[in-house]
């Protein structure tokens, strides 16, 4: 068995396909990630610099692959060496009727089926980690998701470096692995669109690195449009930031998406940032 980024698009796909965790069965039995083929997944060497890096820029409570592995190694009794880890990143495209229905419904809360996503979909997403975790034990591999461990994975709604911020970014090991760019409102940008979701494991496993297709500049696909800043209902994304011309105001954000959820009785949820832009699909067209 040839364990490569094939290996995971394949497992990814046909669970998405055909687990119940993907279908909205609260509402019309379709599926809420697109699996259609190719699904994008993005590599990284679990000691890359860039994850000493993001100690600086989101905190120092942020784990490295290699703390987060051996962790859980010491935790699970586990022989432990972090030589040949890898980083293994995907990304979950939005339903085009999903993305359709929560441009339409309305232009201050978001749509039954986005809100449905939101939770379910994320319940989704867990299962397929765990899923990925499981194939990988079958070949000898051990790996971790850093988010389904709870002495790892820890949600900080206030710190020093500002608001809403964990111990484990499923967005930044996708930038690490050169999937894409954020955007100025924080979204992920890539080539299936910002409409999206995405995960993240660490496996004890080499695997070619994808970190040459990451670019130097952490918003190099957005083209500062300001689509999303038109579509945020509280003004949440604001012209203020002195070297990008934005700023995202999380905590603004986070308040009117707690109050959707409620609405739509769910944790949160919003994304109207995420639809009717140019990113919504794919990358932007920066020639424009």
């Amino acid at each position: 068995m040839t364990i490569d980024k094939k290996w995971f698009q394949d497992k990814i796909e046909k669970f998405l396909l055909e687990d119940e965790s993907n279908k909205m069965t609260g509402i019309d039995g379709s599926l809420m990630w697109d699996p259609t083929p190719p699904i994008l997944v993005g590599i990284c060497d679990g000691n890359d610099p860039i994850f000493e890096d993001y100690k600086i820029i989101i905190g120092d409570f942020h784990l490295t692959p290699a703390e987060a592995y051996t962790k859980y190694c010491e935790r699970n009794k586990i022989t432990c060496s972090t030589d040949n880890l890898s980083v293994i990143t995907y990304i979950l495209p939005m339903a085009e009727k999903t993305k359709k229905e929560n441009l339409e419904y309305s232009n201050k809360w978001p749509s039954q089926r986005w809100a449905y996503t939101r939770l379910f979909g994320e319940l989704c997403n867990k299962l397929l980690m765990g899923h990925l975790l499981n194939e990988l034990k079958k070949e000898g591999i051990n790996g971790v998701a850093p988010e389904h461990e709870k002495y790892l994975f820890t949600y900080l709604p206030m710190h020093y470096k500002g608001v809403h911020a964990s111990t484990w970014s499923h967005r930044h090991m996708a930038f690490a692995a050169g999937l894409g760019s954020f955007g100025i409102c924080d979204g992920f940008l890539n080539v299936k669109g910002k409409a999206m979701r995405c995960g993240s494991i660490v496996v004890d496993y080499k695997l070619p690195s994808d970190a040459n297709k990451r670019p130097t500049d952490p918003y190099y696909y957005c083209t500062k449009c300001g689509k999303c800043v038109e579509r945020c209902p509280v003004n949440a994304i604001r012209p203020d930031d002195p070297t990008y011309g934005i700023v995202h105001d999380k905590m603004l954000c986070a308040k009117h998406a707690i109050t959707a959820g409620i609405r739509n009785k769910i944790m949160f949820c919003c994304g109207l940032c995420q639809v009717g832009v140019p990113c919504e699909s794919g990358f932007p067209d920066k020639s424009k």
